[in-house]
């Protein structure tokens, strides 16, 4: 099922009290999701990590507000 989820773009990387938000993709267990998401390689202040991102063809975001997630 495909949800509607609230998009930013990767470089605005929001920042809380325990470092860089990740985007909700990573911890989400839904097993039916159909959104474009895919793991790609991103560097974040120089160190390369492999994060799940909604990918739309050459774009890629940060999910940080989904209607289908759960934790």
């Amino acid at each position: 099922m495909e949800y509607n989820c609230k998009l930013a773009a990767i470089p605005q990387l929001h920042v809380g009290p325990k470092g860089f938000m990740m985007p909700l993709c990573e911890s989400c267990m839904v097993s039916d999701c159909s959104n474009p998401i895919e793991k790609k390689s991103i560097s974040i202040l120089g160190v390369s990590k492999k994060i799940k991102v909604y990918n739309r063809g050459t774009n890629c975001s940060f999910v940080v507000q989904c209607e289908g997630y759960i934790r």
